[in-house]
């Protein structure tokens, strides 16, 4: 990923808590007929000194099969805000338009799961996703082999973290009164995505120094 060095996170605390903020993600590996690529969440895990990232796929995917016989790298890819910053935005609207967006990329190695782990992963998944709402779902709902009778059917995994790039572009390398300006118009959309950009926006540009 191209990163220059003003778009980088400026923590690597901030790229953790990127990924928990926004764990679908795109799981990524090469194969003899060419990418193989499936959309899924993925849930950090720091209980470990190397950090992982927590998933499963369904054993009939293909890619299962790739997982297991690569030896190459595995990249994940979350994706947060982004939005079209029109020109128009600028305040001599002097500036080419362009795109302001977060991604960070993760690569490292597999290992799989056993049963009873993949069933631990699932339910902390259950948990996490369902927090959201005010009367979330359990698996306790249901008589356990409703949900013994599916881990046939999926393949857990732990990719440990091996290196990761993060790409925070928001506006750092054009004027500042440009990429604030952006951030004001930002903060009142209705959409939440582009209110939560215009929080990072408005957070890597006030205190610059620079222009």
């Amino acid at each position: 990923m191209f990163v220059r060095s003003c778009w980088k996170p400026q923590s690597e605390k901030e790229i953790w808590a990127f990924i928990d903020a926004h764990p679908w993600a795109l799981l990524v590996n090469n194969g003899d007929s060419g990418p193989y690529v499936t959309n899924l969440p993925l849930l950090l895990d720091r209980s470990e000194e190397k950090f992982r990232l927590i998933g499963h796929l369904a054993a009939g995917n293909e890619h299962a099969s790739v997982l297991r016989s690569t030896a190459a790298p595995t990249l994940a890819v979350f994706q947060g805000p982004a939005s079209y910053i029109t020109a128009s935005w600028y305040p001599n609207r002097d500036m080419p338009s362009t795109y302001y967006y977060t991604a960070v990329h993760c690569y490292g190695s597999i290992r799989f799961q056993d049963e009873e782990a993949l069933r631990q992963s699932l339910e902390i998944l259950t948990e996490r996703l369902e927090s959201q709402f005010p009367d979330g779902w359990k698996t306790s709902e249901v008589p356990p082999y409703d949900i013994t009778r599916r881990l046939k059917h999926i393949i857990g995994f732990e990719l440990e973290i091996d290196r990761i790039e993060g790409k925070f572009k928001l506006g750092q390398d054009e004027p500042k009164k440009d990429a604030l300006a952006v951030g004001e118009r930002l903060a009142h959309s209705e959409k939440s995505a582009e209110r939560e950009l215009a929080e990072m926006i408005l957070a890597y540009n006030l205190d610059r120094t620079d222009y």
